[in-house]
């Protein structure tokens, strides 16, 4: 399955495609199913890594691709895997996959980034694409993603670690840079409902905000990078979870019926 030419087109430009309603209810209902449990695991009985709020609360789970049927059969859907084999040219393989949770009221902000930025330090070329997955209605109330639309075509920006605005670690763009090259006109904000799906490019810059709203915003991300783009050997590597040494190629599975 693969998209038509505008939808083609139209990545290329923005560097992002929304596709709509491309998740049905039967699929939900199953990645929701096993959410609580994932949720409330711990790295040593199930080998998923966590990060935490502040607070306390879950902020992503790791690797739930590798654990859980229901997100195992997601990254292998016809509807994910197609586009994302002719955007790179070739087969695929998961570089990682992550649940990123806002609950209510707590869910912290992502500062303006380029997934890239992280990730050329981990020995590799900019032939990655990620895919998101709405697990809950997003809003701009409750820290739906923002995009800048053209973004990517911008190549890799000098991205600095900051280490204070929340528990996590993050890799983002400075002020000035911000300042010099975003406009108001091209933020957009992914709003949507559960089944709706973003891919894009790993050099789009992007972020969200607090979740200031009653609803909690889950969406799960996986990353999918060239078969022929494994990591060149590098300095203090970063763990299995966040960069995979699993290095086969993705096979498609049937989408459910």
């Amino acid at each position: 399955m693969t998209w038509s030419d505008e939808q083609f087109a139209k990545y290329r430009k923005d560097g992002y495609l929304f596709v709509r309603g491309l998740l049905g209810p039967r699929d939900l209902g199953a990645l929701n199913e096993t959410l609580p449990e994932l949720l409330a695991g711990d790295e040593a009985r199930d080998g998923m890594h966590r990060e935490r709020e502040k607070s306390g609360a879950v902020r992503q789970v790791y690797s739930a691709d590798r654990h859980s049927p229901p997100f195992r059969a997601l990254v292998r859907r016809p509807e994910i895997l197609g586009p994302v084999r002719a955007l790179t040219g070739n087969e695929v393989y998961v570089w990682h996959s992550k649940i990123n949770v806002k609950d209510s009221f707590e869910g912290a902000v992502w500062l303006w980034h380029q997934d890239y930025g992280y990730w050329m330090w981990d020995g590799v070329e900019p032939k990655l694409t990620s895919v998101m997955v709405l697990l809950d209605r997003a809003t701009v109330n409750n820290g739906c993603l923002m995009v800048v639309a053209g973004s990517h075509a911008w190549g890799r920006q000098e991205h600095f670690a900051d280490t204070v605005t929340t528990s996590y670690k993050q890799w983002c763009v400075d002020v000035p840079t911000l300042r010099r090259r975003v406009r108001e006109e091209d933020i957009r904000h992914i709003a949507g409902e559960p089944g709706d799906v973003l891919f894009f490019d790993c050099n789009l810059l992007h972020g969200s905000g607090h979740n200031m709203s009653p609803l909690p915003r889950k969406t799960f991300i996986v990353c999918y990078n060239d078969v022929a783009n494994t990591p060149r050997p590098v300095e203090q590597p970063r763990p299995d979870w966040v960069v995979s040494r699993a290095y086969e190629a993705v096979r498609l599975e049937p989408a459910a019926t």
